[in-house]
């Protein structure tokens, strides 16, 4: 039989997922700049170096790549989401709680790494 859920425990649980699409989002416009930080720099390599020096560039590429990736985690999330929110739903009706606590390691996990490529693509590349 299904409960009358709490409007406070519902509200908690659309601004948790509030904050995840927020997240998805944020994740999807910076995939986004990071793969046009490569059509940049493409632009800026034909307009002003001799073909000599185009031979080191052959890294840009990298940018498109990493761009993607994190446009991908973004929808992936953003996907996640959803079953998040219908999973909270589920245990609010049965009175049943229970902390997903993985994805919140799994998110920190990712952005921490997105920044440490990041950082080491400006200092090597």
């Amino acid at each position: 039989m299904k409960k009358q859920i709490d409007p406070k425990d519902l509200m908690a649980v659309e601004r948790a997922a509030t904050g995840f699409i927020g997240v998805a989002i944020s994740l999807i416009i910076l995939g986004f700049v990071v793969e046009k930080f490569e059509l940049f720099l493409r632009l800026v390599a034909m307009s002003g170096l001799k073909k000599s020096e185009l031979l080191h560039l052959v890294h840009v590429a990298f940018y498109k790549y990493l761009g993607i990736a994190i446009i991908i985690a973004g929808i992936l999330l953003a996907i996640y989401t959803y079953f998040y929110y219908i999973k909270w739903i589920e245990h609010l009706q049965k009175e049943k709680f229970d902390s997903d606590k993985k994805i919140f390691f799994y998110l920190s996990l990712f952005i921490a790494f997105i920044g440490i490529v990041l950082i080491a693509s400006m200092l090597i590349l």
